[in-house]
């Protein structure tokens, strides 16, 4: 747009050159389907070298030779290369993980089709800032080393996960997209979600009336000077943090006729005081529910205690933290880090942990534990292992009577307690947690448990035995054993198995082993094409390894491919058929061949190569190696240089399946069968056709380097000339169109791509009102029209030699 002068002055304005460069496309990328040892099935997949070939596909030859192939590829030249793994029938391994109350959890589905999902193993602990709202999961597959060990490979480890579908580490989703080794979703049958709560870790003890809770509240948020605190902040159903206060809360006036009217009351006041804080901030209607809970035995005769749990009343979360003055989390022991239990409301949807574990998410699960005497705890028994391998219960002495005789789980002697020393579930697992440990050092070759304390709860994690064992646990003495007592415990495999081996615990396997599928069919290559046109960009040349037991002949689908070779822009390579044992039946049976084929746009190599493996000969087909040929001489000459001659040596080839000799190679050359000789410099590729190039056909798309370079220009062009679509299609464009496609083609002219000593015998670039008629502006065409002199392959040189007739002196 112009300038609009508006003051005395001098104005710079940019002018757009009407100059856009028009790239040329790579020409040797190379495409390879077909059967692969493991690797994603339906999904091109693209490797840059051997190495990201293996690391994803596996070098195994048992179904095929992809492999092979690939590594012909890359030792010949090729550098970029996209593999699709297809295979007919082929199934997944899954396994649906179940929670601790036994019910539907997370389905797992191994991410590759194939046997090689039944290797994948998963652990889920619940160690983090909130173990009873989120879980870990750790993934791996077991592999066996040369001698015979298993091993784990492929780990992944996902920490801090939910099943809470409004969470940005949603299980699901995050295993599904970010996982390579398994997708993830919600079991169907899944339990729902349920109001989460806080609950206080600290009893307050007080006298069993309501005066006597009254006056212990008192003392624990009152507004008098015994109070230790009044504030906290909360999040409640997913909102940020705010502040609440209690101090303003008049406890003195509350009913106190009984103990259940005076835990009412203060629940109440409690409650009014959150719902307040959350009207302030802009959360009016926001409810949360508050008890005052019966707690476990107080240690004076007569007396009770009382456990604060604020609820959620919409099937959300409350999380609370310590405020930065005159706090009550603390003292109150509020929020997990301070040493209370927080549920979250997606908790009971989670996958159980593996090993063993005390159950803090059931309803009174804590308040079980906090009552337990000290000292009805002296030993803990877990599984060591025998000598014969078998494992049988050992006893591992503990000592938790930290307070005086009889008293409860909860108190505890710590100096400088700001909990009125009630945080003693969390000291008393700590105990029994170092105890274990320290044994397992004792013993490290027959006890293989490691303790581990998550929150309020206790785990026992086994580093040893089968996928599906699960271990005894128990406490001494057995009048009093913790492992007796009803849905604390929960006890499960050692590892998820996903498959069908995951037998035991809380998992559900897949009712048949998953299968590698059998050779792929015509119908499962047409399936694959679609895929390829949505997700590969830009492919050049087609590979089609052959199957180690072949569901269809290559001639079955070397018409479909080709047609969308043609589509795309690409050229298909072709292995000859292991029928063909001489040059007698390549030069008659290659017109067979031909049949629904895009001439064209395909060419044939004859005969098998032979390569060595593990100090055998093999033959295979020579297409992997020819793309690398192509790949390599397009990068050293051009495109427009025929991929043949002394220069194009086939490299990680030993041999020939037969040798040719001159007159052999002369039956199978005019028919367009490409001969692959041996030369004093090697084995090279000796032809150069394309399957149009039969000299009866008298094709001017006769060889591969006119062949591909005209697709190089066309593909080059359509992206390059994208700009021009809704343009004013007048003088204007039709000059800028000139400028640049005349540019790209004196570009590729400078570089020897055409024959001609000057540009304009080269090429030409014509895009005008004659190409383009007023007929066709009204239909909104613009005709562009290319020419270009190529250069053909010297494929016959003749010499002339004349002998000169003796001179004779006059």
């Amino acid at each position: 747009m112009a300038v609009t002068p508006t003051y005395p002055g001098v104005y710079v304005q940019e002018v757009p050159s009407g100059v856009r460069t028009i790239a040329t496309v790579g020409t040797s990328t190379a495409l390879f389907i077909g059967r692969t040892g493991k690797g994603r099935l339906n999904f091109p997949v693209r490797c840059t070298s051997y190495s990201d070939f293996v690391r994803e596909f596996s070098d195994s030859n048992a179904v095929g030779d992809m492999a092979r192939y690939v590594r012909l590829f890359f030792l010949n030249g090729g550098t970029d290369a996209y593999v699709m793994r297809i295979a007919n029938g082929a199934t997944f391994a899954s396994v649906t993980l179940r929670t601790e109350a036994d019910d539907p959890a997370l389905e797992l589905t191994a991410k590759q089709a194939g046997a090689l999902g039944e290797t994948i193993r998963a652990a889920v602990t619940y160690a983090g800032p909130r173990p009873e709202a989120t879980f870990n999961i750790r993934l791996f597959r077991w592999e066996t080393d040369a001698a015979g060990r298993r091993q784990a490979v492929d780990v992944e480890e996902w920490k801090n996960l939910s099943m809470d579908p409004n969470s940005p580490l949603f299980a699901p989703d995050i295993l599904t997209q970010q996982s390579a080794l398994v997708n993830a979703a919600v079991a169907a049958g899944a339990p729902a979600a349920t109001n989460g709560y806080s609950q206080s870790g600290r009893p307050v003890s007080h006298p069993g009336n309501g005066g006597g809770v009254i006056s212990a509240w008192t003392q624990i948020f009152g507004t008098n000077a015994a109070a230790a605190g009044n504030q906290f902040e909360i999040s409640v159903d997913g909102l940020p943090y705010i502040r609440v206060d209690l101090g303003s809360i008049d406890v003195s006036s509350l009913d106190d006729s009984s103990v259940a009217n005076a835990r009412a009351a203060i629940a109440d006041e409690i409650r009014d005081a959150i719902e307040d804080a959350l009207a302030a901030a802009g959360h009016p209607g926001v409810q949360v529910d508050v008890q005052l809970l019966a707690g476990p035995p107080a240690v004076a005769a007569g007396e009770e205690t009382s456990v604060l749990r604020i609820s959620s009343m919409a099937s959300g979360d409350i999380f609370i933290r310590p405020a930065p003055m005159e706090d009550l989390a603390v003292p109150l022991m509020l929020g997990t880090e301070q040493g209370g239990l927080e549920v979250g409301a997606h908790a009971g949807r989670r996958p159980a942990p593996t090993g063993i574990t005390l159950r803090m998410s059931r309803d009174g699960a804590w308040q079980v534990l906090a009552s337990r005497q000290q000292d009805s705890v002296t030993a803990i028994r877990l599984d060591e292992q025998q000598a014969d391998g078998s494992f049988a219960p050992v006893d591992i002495p503990v000592d938790l009577a930290t307070t005086a005789g009889g008293e409860p789980f909860y108190r505890d002697n710590l100096p400088a307690s700001r909990t009125d020393n009630n945080d003693g579930v969390r000291e008393k697992l700590a105990r029994i947690r170092d105890a274990v440990n320290a044994y397992r050092v004792e013993h490290n070759r027959t006890f293989f448990w490691t303790a581990e304390v998550w929150g309020n709860r206790l785990a026992f994690l086994p580093a040893s035995g089968d996928d599906n064992w699960i271990g005894s646990f128990g406490t001494l003495p057995n009048a009093d054993d913790l492992g007796a007592v009803a849905n604390l415990v929960t006890r499960n495999v050692r590892l998820y198995s996903v498959g069908v081996s995951g037998t035991a615990g809380l998992q559900d396997p897949a009712p048949a082993v998953a299968s590698d599928g059998t050779a792929p069919t015509a119908a499962d290559y047409e399936a694959a094409l679609p895929i390829i046109r949505r997700e590969v960009d830009l492919f050049n040349l087609m590979v089609l390894p052959p199957d180690a037991e072949p569901a269809v002949a290559m001639t079955d689908v070397w018409g479909p491919l080709s047609v969308f070779c043609q589509e795309q822009r690409a050229f298909l390579l072709m292995d000859p058929p292991t029928a063909w044992t001489d040059a007698q039946q390549a030069s008659t049976g290659v017109a067979a061949l031909r049949a629904g084929l895009v001439a064209d746009h395909s060419a044939i190599f004859y005969p098998r190569i032979t390569i060595r493996e593990n100090g055998r000969d093999v033959n295979v087909g020579p297409t992997g190696a020819i793309a690398g040929l192509m790949a390599r001489i397009d990068g050293t000459r051009g495109v427009w240089k025929a991929p043949a001659g002394t220069e194009a040596d086939l490299r990680g080839v030993v041999g020939l399946e037969r040798r040719l000799s001159d007159r052999e190679n002369g039956i199978i050359n005019p028919r367009a069968v490409n001969a692959l000789r041996v030369f004093p410099t090697g084995i090279v590729n000796w032809g150069a056709r394309t399957m149009a190039g039969d000299d009866d056909f008298a094709s001017e798309w006769k060889y591969i380097p006119i062949r591909r370079l005209a697709l190089m220009i066309e593909e080059s062009l359509y992206r390059g000339l994208q700009w021009v679509v809704f343009e004013p299609n007048d003088e204007g464009l039709w000059a800028q169109i000139r400028l640049n496609v005349g540019a790209f083609m004196h570009g590729l002219f400078r570089k020897g791509a055409f024959q001609g000593q000057k540009p304009s015998d080269a090429y030409f670039v014509k895009c005008d009102a004659e190409t383009t008629t007023q007929a066709d502006r009204n239909l909104g065409v613009v005709n562009i029209w290319v020419g270009f002199a190529p250069l053909k392959p010297a494929e016959f040189v003749v010499l002339y030699l004349q002998q000169m007739a003796g001179q004779i002196q006059v």
